[in-house]
């Protein structure tokens, strides 16, 4: 099996967290398109044939592509690869692009799966996190997506947000279990380089969340979620059963995808590539047919640490047995070592023949990480 995604890099503003690759120049939209569907064709033989059982639409904001761009990408998706019947085909919008029109235009392309950017249910959240819509529709977009035919909707949420009080949150949070959707994406506000935020912090303009107040909304989450029938499977992921995000499990369990638009990335089991994050240069350069990604081939200690990033942030762990079969002495004396000094401090607890991020654990994953990766 195998995954594509697209990246849509065009923004209308850019949120103040946000430290994906994105422009706010629109105007080459077409531009992107056709060097896109010219991607596609160039690169059919990188997933060697594999079956296609998940598409992602990702930015950036996809929704400000129009019904015909859509058409013409998974056209060309369909003519050149081997596209599973049932393949997952999801779209990220943002909640004020989905009108009536567009949503029937999204499921007449057969796009099966939405994954809504919502973030908060408070309108002085959305303007504090730079979202350009409010919370007045956000009710009616859902119950138009589903009166249209969608029944696999993801929503996001953000929490670990500055100065917002925790009845806020719970507030955003009950009021997305009560859309009846599938899944929810719970987000810890991450101040990442780059971004507004983290400019304002540089500035101590941004005042820090308290620890406690973080784990407290943390553990609210996990729990009235699982009241509410949603298995947490991984740290920032919640589903209804039958609907975990089967694109993104793809890239915690080892399978092959290809990444289509700049900034993207591929990954296809010996190497990874990534596309260069600059708009302009990716079409220029797919219109040369020249170059327009760099590669990592990926060592035997890059396999190892691979496997450890992407099992410990996912309900299943990593396997012990897994370790000791398929990596070298030296990589296994590391890990187990690593794993009864963070077994002692209750980081991460045992489960059958793996070993999981225990609550405590998963909020500082990336110390635990550091602890594990192989140097």
């Amino acid at each position: 099996m195998s995954g594509i995604y697209f990246h849509i890099p065009f923004c209308k503003q850019k949120c103040s967290y946000c430290d994906f690759y994105s422009t706010k120049d629109s105007n080459g939209i077409d531009e992107l398109v056709r060097s896109e569907i010219e991607e596609l064709i160039l690169r059919r033989d990188y997933l060697n044939h594999d079956l296609v059982e998940t598409i992602y639409f990702g930015g950036g904001t996809p929704s400000l592509l129009n019904i015909y761009h859509i058409s013409n990408l998974l056209k060309c998706v369909r003519e050149n690869y081997n596209v599973s019947s049932d393949c997952e085909i999801t779209f990220e919008t943002n909640p004020d692009d989905l009108t009536e029109d567009y949503l029937k235009g999204l499921f007449d392309c057969q796009i099966n799966r939405l994954s809504i950017g919502i973030q908060s249910f408070n309108d002085d959240v959305l303007k504090y996190l730079g979202r350009r819509h409010d919370s007045r529709n956000l009710n009616c977009n859902i119950e138009t997506a589903k009166s249209v035919g969608f029944d696999n909707i993801s929503v996001d949420l953000i929490f670990g947000i500055p100065g917002m009080e925790l009845e806020t949150y719970y507030d955003s949070l009950n009021k997305v279990i009560h859309l009846d959707i599938q899944h929810i994406s719970a987000y810890s506000l991450t101040i990442a380089e780059g971004t507004l935020f983290y400019k304002l912090r540089k500035e101590n303009k941004l005042k820090e969340i308290d620890e406690d107040d973080l784990l407290i909304q943390f553990n609210s989450t996990i729990d009235i979620l699982a009241e509410h029938g949603f298995n947490h499977y991984e740290i920032s992921n919640y589903a209804k059963e039958g609907y975990k995000s089967r694109h993104n499990c793809s890239y915690w369990e080892d399978v092959n995808y290809l990444g289509i638009g700049p900034s993207s990335h591929s990954y296809n089991g010996f190497s990874r590539q990534w596309n260069i994050s600059n708009t302009h240069k990716y079409c220029s350069l797919v219109g040369k047919n020249e170059p327009i990604f760099e590669v990592e081939t990926l060592t035997r200690k890059d396999k190892f640490n691979e496997y450890i990033i992407t099992g410990l942030r996912t309900s299943k762990g990593v396997s012990v047995k897994f370790v000791k079969e398929n990596f070298e002495r030296e990589i296994v004396q590391h890990f187990v070592k690593g794993v009864l000094s963070l077994l002692k401090q209750e980081l991460i607890h045992p489960y059958d023949d793996r070993v999981v991020l225990t609550r405590r654990g998963i909020l500082i994953s990336d110390f635990i990480l550091q602890q594990l990766y192989f140097i």
